[in-house]
């Protein structure tokens, strides 16, 4: 087993809570590690892993493709689609923050940590 990881992955995007939120949309960070059953580590071959650069592409397209109240809603959605997407992946933990949130106090990021794993979807 391998962990792949994406550390501090950003977009802009529309989601929130607030009404306002969702017009006015605020920058959203993804921190992804994903256990995977691949031997690119024995291979070299890109085809045994998965490619960081097609996973992100993947969360920055949903991310911005439709509008979630939660950030743990948008956290379920991209876990499902990369464990829909990449079958290698036996599990995977996303974090979604907000850096900066819109709150009466200073925080330098908000947000929700799910762990996913084949077994429970």
């Amino acid at each position: 087993m391998v962990a792949v990881f994406v550390t501090g992955l950003e977009f802009y995007a529309f989601h929130g809570v607030s009404d306002e939120e969702q017009v006015i949309g605020h920058r959203y960070r993804i921190d992804l590690e994903l256990q995977v059953l691949g031997s690119a580590n024995l291979t070299d071959d890109v085809h045994d892993t998965v490619d960081y650069g097609s996973l992100s592409q993947l969360v920055l397209k949903i991310g911005n493709s439709h509008q979630y109240r939660t950030v743990e809603r948008l956290g379920q959605v991209i876990g499902d689609a990369i464990l829909a997407e990449f079958p290698l992946v036996q599990s995977l933990s996303i974090s979604v923050a907000k850096p900066n949130p819109p709150m009466p106090f200073v925080a330098e990021l908000a947000g929700a940590k799910l762990i996913l794993s084949r077994s429970s979807n």
